[in-house]
């Protein structure tokens, strides 16, 4: 009863101070709305009123003249500066098709558009593309911040030219300022263009991209600003809720505004929430406090009692644990000893593979080096009888023996260590050459016949030639390995390619296999074989070399009979070897 009454007293306590602030909050939105709507109202009147001036001053015959005849510009100068003094705009200008200033309202200035080039600003190119361009930058000549419409010039429906008023917002935002209320309209990139606040202008919701940067600095929309981030964006992408800002939370709403790629935020700081909460968490803690302190005087003798009872279950607790921690002090001993088993039984694979291919390997370097000896012999001989200048190409035999000897124990050392190669082009057909050369004995010995269909054109994969030889070697053997009791033995081997893979082929005319074997057959340690003819890796091997370098491997039935292997490899395109 103790513990329901604290849990009601508390309950009622956090009913009345959430009731309040849901209240508070729900009439701030209401009021945040309608100026939301009042703010979103004035700034499209301000920018409307002098939207349509482009579109009109494009048409005149004197602004088009001064695009298409030379002389002209002078007279298109006067006409900019009456139309631009009645309509109050910043300045109003024209742009030929190059985005060189052409005339301009403010010729007679110092600070004069005549002349300039404008062309890397956006509103040109939209522009000169034939549609409205709107954008809001710091004038490069000027220096001060405005906001950019403008509209194509046009002449047998081509765009020769772009007609540009510049709107300066000052007043509109120094009205805001003086308002006294938190308001800030965001660009397209996030950067704060107009704001009541003046410190978070030029600022953005979210921290722009390098590429969003490099694409401002270009424009030139923001010279000279820094553009750092309050990083709310992702609490104002809601539209509608509450941000924090440099530790101050606001409530906020927000709506696009109509016409352009601007957003308009309206804020209203939470402090009228918490501070009806905490009138009201005031009142309630001190009623119930009291009900508290009558809880408390009742639990004082039955708190002395459980606190008898932690003691003992604390001290079963530590047990616990005690024992558990023993507990996964063993497994992970037992962990370390799996793994290091693992370790050892893939090493004995590899020792396995090596020890089966060594006898046929053998007797493949056993034949260059009865030709080295007759070479050496035959060379002794020439230098007997003085004929030394036939020596130079038994040299040359005995390199190119010893080359291929050094080719073959090279590939067997692939077997007994991890390559560290680095991956660089390989022509997949020069390491299946390489491969053939090295099964050539077992082949010759199984006597298999090796079909090749390839293409022409090298076919190049980025990876690692010794692992790459690698999964030939493997695949090759298990199909050896596979038409052991065949009457015909023959691997059929198919180098084609799609448009971003290199596809090897690899078929056999065994007997196939079951689904059950096509389902684990990449699994490590599984195997088909008889007890000591492998231990099940060399397949699994070949898997994972596939994936490091990107690629994919599948095993079927042939509907010829026998099994196929196919190996999938992104082509490297535009190499060659």
């Amino acid at each position: 009863m103790t513990f329901v009454g604290t849990l009601i007293s508390a309950l009622l306590v956090w009913l009345a101070v959430s009731s309040t602030g849901n209240l508070t909050i729900r009439e701030l939105e209401n009021t945040g709305q309608a100026r939301l709507a009042l703010y979103d109202s004035s700034l499209r009147a301000a920018i409307d009123r002098y939207r349509y001036l482009p579109y009109v001053v494009a048409r005149h015959h004197q602004v088009i003249e001064a695009i298409l005849k030379q002389g002209t510009a002078h007279i298109a100068n006067l006409y900019l500066q009456r139309v631009n003094e009645r309509s109050g705009a910043a300045a109003l200008y024209i742009l030929d098709r190059t985005g060189q200033t052409v005339a301009s309202s403010n010729w007679n200035t110092p600070d004069s558009f005549v002349g300039e080039d404008y062309s890397f600003r956006p509103y040109f190119s939209q522009s000169i593309a034939g549609s409205e361009g709107f954008f809001f930058g710091i004038g490069v000549t000027t220096g001060r911040a405005g906001l950019f419409i403008s509209n194509p010039i046009r002449q047998d429906g081509e765009a020769i030219g772009v007609v540009v008023v510049k709107l300066e917002l000052d007043e509109l935002e120094q009205n805001w300022q003086e308002g006294g209320e938190t308001v800030f309209v965001a660009d397209a990139d996030g950067v704060i263009t107009l704001t009541s606040r003046g410190d978070w202008k030029y600022r953005t919701v979210s921290p722009l991209s390098d590429q969003d940067r490099d694409r401002i600095v270009r424009n030139r929309q923001y010279s000279g600003r820094e553009l750092t981030s309050l990083d709310v964006g992702r609490q104002l992408a809601k539209g509608s809720g509450i941000v924090t800002i440099s530790s101050q939370r606001f409530l906020f709403d927000s709506k696009p505004i109509r016409g352009s790629d601007w957003r308009i935020y309206y804020l209203t700081s939470m402090d009228q929430v918490t501070d009806r909460q905490g009138a009201v968490m005031l009142i309630a803690i001190i009623g119930g406090g009291m009900i508290i302190l009558v809880i408390l005087f009742l639990r004082e003798r039955e708190l002395k009692l459980a606190s008898h009872r932690e003691a003992r279950e604390f001290a079963h607790i530590q047990a616990l644990n005690t024992r558990l921690e023993e507990e996964i002090t063993e497994r992970r001993k037992t962990e370390d000893e799996l793994r290091g088993t693992q370790n050892e039984l893939v090493q004995a694979g590899k020792l396995a593979a090596l020890g089966q291919m060594s006898a046929a390997i053998a007797h493949e370097i056993n034949q260059p080096i009865t030709a080295i000896r007759t070479f050496c012999a035959s060379a002794k001989l020439m230098i007997e009888r003085g004929k030394t200048e036939q020596l130079d190409q038994n040299i040359r035999q005995i390199s190119s023996l010893t080359e291929r000897m050094g080719a073959i124990t090279g590939q067997l050392k692939t077997f007994s260590r991890k390559s560290t190669g680095v991956l660089e082009p390989v022509d997949l057909k020069i390491a299946l050459d390489n491969a053939l050369q090295l099964l050539s004995p077992q082949l010759d010995a199984e006597e298999c016949t090796v079909e090749r269909h390839e293409l022409n054109s090298p076919l190049i994969v980025h990876a690692d030639l010794v692992r790459i030889e690698q999964i030939c070697v493997n695949i090759i053997r298990n199909a050896l390995d596979a038409m052991e009791s065949s009457p015909t033995k023959r691997i059929r081997i198919d180098l084609t390619t799609s448009d971003d893979d290199v596809i090897m082929r690899i078929a056999d005319t065994g007997q196939g296999m079951n689904d059950e074997t096509l389902a684990l057959l990449f699994d490590p340690f599984f195997t088909t074989k008889d007890p000591g003819q492998g231990v099940g890796l060399g397949l699994s091997v070949t898997y994972g070399i596939v994936r490091d370098f990107g690629g994919t491997i599948k095993a079927y039935n042939s509907a010829s009979g026998g099994a196929c292997f196919e190996v999938r490899l992104p082509l490297l395109k535009g190499k060659t070897t």
